[in-house]
């Protein structure tokens, strides 16, 4: 190789003036040093061309090729090829608002598109419902990126379309979306210089658009995927099945079975005002109820004391006696006098026998069924009282009506009572009372029909 010096320069002076002789540091060449001198330049970078290869600009010999497809050369950010549409990653939906823009501006016309409308109402939406561009006849010329208010058209480095169908060359929409980080890999500086006013208009468009309207095909399942499981997250978590009910739910299951409870008792009340019954009217047959049974145990109780009442007069019968014949009559009496008054006394605790179901019959068979029952029970009375009488000692105030009967309601029975003289004798007075009662309500409920 051959060292290049600074050349030299020296000034003559002339008759004709000043000669400046420039001295480049070459020897001269005489005899074809020339043409050896250029040779030599030829084999040196045909040795190169086989021996080295070319890999910084600023190396002048060697090879300068790749093995494409397998080698491929980085292409810079400006280099444009075929305009693309771009999407945002996270959201799906494209920058594009269809302004019609690129369309108006294109050269040769390839680019066509329609605009979106809400479903709903049918009016016009910033989005885009199909785009399509003819490659086969696009110029490369990138005016439609240029002129695009909302970046959403860039230039793509893609130009492997070679094909030998003429129509697979006009793309849809899907086919021209892609996503802003694919243009940000290809072309960062120039993204990086956009990026804020593109994303903050398409916020704004995002409020305009519907639903799905706006969104890239290709991420329409994706979007749909995401809502599902942010659903499912936010869906409240069902209750854990504890073994052991909370106080929460046996407050609730008391609360139900009293409102049962309830029902039952109100059904109760409405059957028993259909049958015309009335408290008084049952307390009236129970008293009687009861002083038959105190009757009837005085009864039984009567041989152990046999003797004794033997032995005394029979104007002195011993006060049990006295006490059971006594609360029997009452009974008696009482239930003759609610009878004659009318007052209705209840079908469902007199003896069945003698009863017929309130459904069956009429108020006035009822009332009247009532009032056999309860003198029934006053009678039973009677004569379980008289039965007492004649196996103790007999007494004839058993078989007096009952206007007699209250003489004898005078003697001071305190000489030798029983706990069952006093229930017997308090049974007679419930009923006395009860029978009163009932006869009181009777007349009110006629004097005011």
């Amino acid at each position: 190789m051959i060292k290049e010096t600074e050349p030299e320069t020296t000034e003559t002076q002339t008759t004709r003036g000043r000669v400046y002789v420039i001295d480049r540091g070459r020897p001269k060449l005489r005899a074809g040093q020339g043409l050896l001198t250029g040779l030599d330049v030829v084999f040196r970078h045909f040795r190169d061309a086989l021996t080295r290869k070319l890999e910084k600009p600023s190396q002048q010999t060697g090879v300068f090729t790749v093995q494409y497809p397998e080698e491929r050369l980085k292409l810079p950010e400006a280099f444009r090829n075929f305009p693309i549409l771009l999407y945002d990653d996270e959201t799906g939906h494209e920058l594009c608002t269809s302004c019609f823009q690129c369309q108006r501006i294109c050269p040769p016309q390839v680019i066509h598109m329609t605009q979106a409308r809400d479903p709903a109402t049918g009016k016009a939406v910033p989005a885009v419902a199909e785009f399509l561009i003819e490659y086969d006849a696009c110029m490369s010329c990138g005016l439609c990126a240029e002129v695009c208010p909302f970046d959403a058209i860039k230039m793509d480095h893609e130009f492997e379309f070679s094909t030998d169908v003429h129509g697979g060359l006009t793309i849809n929409k899907a086919g021209l979306n892609r996503p802003i980080s694919y243009y940000e890999k290809i072309a960062p500086t120039f993204w990086a210089e956009v990026k804020d006013g593109a994303m903050k208009k398409l916020q704004g468009n995002m409020k305009r658009r519907p639903d799905l309207i706006g969104v890239a095909p290709q991420m329409i399942d994706t979007i749909k995927a995401k809502r599902a499981e942010v659903a499912v997250a936010q869906a409240p978590a069902p209750a854990p099945s504890a073994p052991d009910s909370a106080p929460t739910d046996k407050a609730a299951r008391l609360a139900a079975i009293r409102a049962a409870n309830a029902a039952r008792k109100d059904e109760a009340a409405n059957v028993a005002q259909t049958s015309d019954t009335t408290p008084d009217d049952k307390a009236a047959r129970l008293a009687a109820i009861r002083a038959a049974n105190a009757a009837k145990k005085a009864a039984e109780s009567a041989p152990a004391t046999e003797s004794a009442e033997a032995a005394a007069p029979p104007t002195d019968a011993a006060p049990t006696d006295k006490a059971a014949r006594l609360a029997a009559i009452r009974a008696a009496n009482a239930a003759r006098k609610a009878a004659t008054e009318g007052a209705p006394t209840p079908a469902s605790d007199a003896p069945a026998a003698h009863t017929a179901p309130a459904s069956d019959v009429s108020p006035a068979a009822s009332s009247t069924s009532d009032d056999k029952a309860a003198r029934l029970a006053a009678i039973r009375a009677a004569n379980a009282a008289r039965k007492a009488a004649a196996e103790g000692a007999p007494a004839p105030v058993s078989d007096a009506p009952a206007t007699h009967a209250a003489p004898t309601s005078d003697t001071p029975p305190a000489a030798s009572s029983t706990p069952d003289d006093k229930a017997a004798r308090l049974a007679a007075i419930r009923a006395a009372n009860a029978a009163k009662k009932a006869a009181a309500q009777k007349q009110d409920g006629n004097d005011d029909q």
